[in-house]
């Protein structure tokens, strides 16, 4: 006994330090190893999506710790809104049965994680029942579907395949898990198509349940990525290749009277003009697609970040997702290389920035968990998502800034929608309290690893966008601000008869409040360089993260 405690001993030391040499490694690599402080959002903690309601509307001027996400309760989901919350892989009952019940308001949908071999095990004979079956019972549980069918790899695709001597996709980065056949390959490519072909002739495109059906092309990562053989950078080229183009026609027959509901892996200009929407899927990383072109995401000369209201997506209001879902503790572990930190601590942050990056963006699909880490400003995201400028509750401006790589770090600007805070002669600001990123993001500036979620200015200057104001008078103004040093400030706007303000104090407790204030407002007839103006009382200067304007 005596001689085998010294030898175990050394294997122990021997793997404990491989294991520190391994996470010290990934984490030089990848990530920032000191445990930063995000003082301004709740504790890391998970709240089921059953437990979840509505937080109550409070109708008078009033300031609270921490953020205000309510809305009236008159408020309802948009139509185009599709909150998936939940993900049924195959065709088992099991993950049916157990959909949670829901009470906060929003339009819940499952999607359905399929393999082409579930359904057509035999060439030939392709059976849509079971699926059919779970939609219809998801239904009747509260929960319409998002249909997702995969088919490009090996695993994916039915074994009666390899007769056919189809070769494997070699992909831009390899996994020698996710391989792929060649899906361009006449072989492959006929058999898609008839199996895309009796889908339509099945019904279920048209199911009244059915809210959206996946249209990808083959990656190597699980879920059959992109709309073609070019990265999304090249999605002109993808629109030139004769079997992208006809796997959209086949998608397009279809869904013939439904097109809307058809989203793609990947941009297709062809794709978008027969209706069809799109879906990313990487939103926890929020300063990906700053600038881009493609949807709508522009760079103004002073670095605000602005959004193309004529983008053909946005415009139409077409199928538009993201995804803000990987929040469980496994992906702080050295098992998921560290993939969003060390430890759940920032997970709160950047699920927040995420959150009301995807809205900026104009989603209207969002895939989540099953919880919410963040409840409370999870049912706002389920009543903002898929409003346009004409039907929003409210509007909003996020005060941030951050710096992408560059020659020269290339500033930020806000996350606005549709509330548009800029500086000018007078109402200039400056960006402070800073949060730093617990991963090295890749569209980063190298030396500049923060996020500024403030900022700070004896005045500062808001315009709301017309199509928001219309007619209404009567607002709720929300403004989040940090609670640092001793000073009055005011919220000063154009009231019935003349400028009017609400005042309130800062009694330097260090913490994030939202204070609300009750207007009635004549923005047409406005006399200040600004609808709405936050002043501070002589030389004070408030430090402003987020205002909201809620039309009542």
């Amino acid at each position: 006994m005596n001689r085998c405690r010294p030898r175990t001993l050394k294997a122990t030391c021997v793997i404990a330090l491989m294991a520190f040499i391994i996470i010290g490694y990934a984490q030089e690599k990848h990530f920032n190893t000191i445990e930063y402080n995000y003082p301004y959002w709740p504790e890391y903690k998970k709240t089921a999506v059953s437990e979840i309601y509505n937080p109550k509307w409070i109708a008078k001027d009033h300031t609270v710790e921490g953020w205000d996400w309510t809305l009236p309760k008159s408020v309802n989901p948009s139509e185009k809104s599709k909150l998936c919350i939940a993900r049924n892989f195959g065709l088992s009952k099991n993950k049916i049965e157990e959909l949670q019940e829901i009470h906060f308001s929003c339009n819940p949908v499952i999607s359905h994680w399929v393999k082409w071999r579930e359904l057509e095990p035999e060439e030939g004979e392709i059976n849509f029942k079971p699926l059919i079956d779970n939609i219809k019972n998801a239904y009747q549980k509260g929960y319409e579907s998002i249909v997702r069918i995969h088919f490009s790899a090996i695993d994916f695709a039915p074994d009666w395949i390899k007769k056919y001597n189809i070769p494997i996709r070699k992909e831009e980065k390899e996994n020698p898990v996710k391989r792929n056949y060649e899906v361009s390959h006449p072989e492959f490519h006929k058999r898609y198509l008839n199996f895309v072909k009796a889908l339509g002739e099945s019904g279920l495109s048209k199911m009244e349940e059915v809210k959206g059906l996946f249209l990808g092309y083959a990656s190597p990562s699980n879920g059959d990525e992109g709309i073609g053989p070019y990265p999304e950078k090249y999605a002109n080229a993808n629109d030139t290749i004769p079997h992208v183009r006809e796997r959209i026609d086949a998608w397009a027959n279809a869904c013939s009277g439904v097109e809307h509901k058809v989203f793609m892996g990947g941009l297709s200009n062809y794709g978008l003009s027969k209706g069809f929407g799109i879906r990313r899927g990487f939103v926890e990383m929020y300063l990906y697609h700053i600038p881009d072109e493609h949807f709508g995401q522009e760079l103004d000369a002073n670095g605000y970040l602005i959004v193309d209201e004529a983008n053909e997506i946005i415009k139409k209001n077409l199928f538009h997702g993201e995804e803000n879902e990987e929040y469980e503790e496994k992906w702080a572990t050295a098992e998921r290389d560290f993939r969003f930190g060390i430890n759940t601590e920032p997970y709160p942050y950047r699920y927040f920035t995420a959150n009301l990056r995807l809205l900026q963006m104009r989603c209207n699909y969002l895939l989540n968990n099953e919880f919410s880490i963040l409840p409370d400003m999870f049912t706002w995201v389920s009543l903002s998502l898929g409003k346009t400028v004409e039907d929003t509750p409210d509007a909003w401006c996020f005060l941030r800034e951050s710096y992408l790589k560059g020659n020269e770090p290339r500033p930020v600007k806000n996350f606005e929608r549709w509330v548009y805070q800029r500086d000018s002669p007078g109402y200039a600001t400056k960006p402070v309290a800073k949060i730093h990123h617990p991963i090295k993001m890749w569209m980063v500036q190298p030396d500049r690893y923060y996020d500024y979620v403030a900022r700070k200015g004896n005045k500062i200057g808001f315009d709301i966008d017309d199509d928001f104001l219309s007619t209404n008078i009567k607002f709720a103004v929300k403004i989040s601000y940090l609670d640092v040093d001793n000073g009055n400030w005011s919220l000063v706007f154009q009231g019935e008869k003349g400028p009017e303000k609400k005042t309130i104090k800062n009694k330097n407790t260090g913490n994030i409040k939202t204070v609300t204030f009750f207007i009635t407002a004549n923005f047409e007839n406005k006399t200040r360089p600004f609808d709405l103006e936050i002043l501070g009382e002589g030389d004070f200067e408030p430090t402003i993260s987020f205002l909201r304007i809620i039309k009542l």
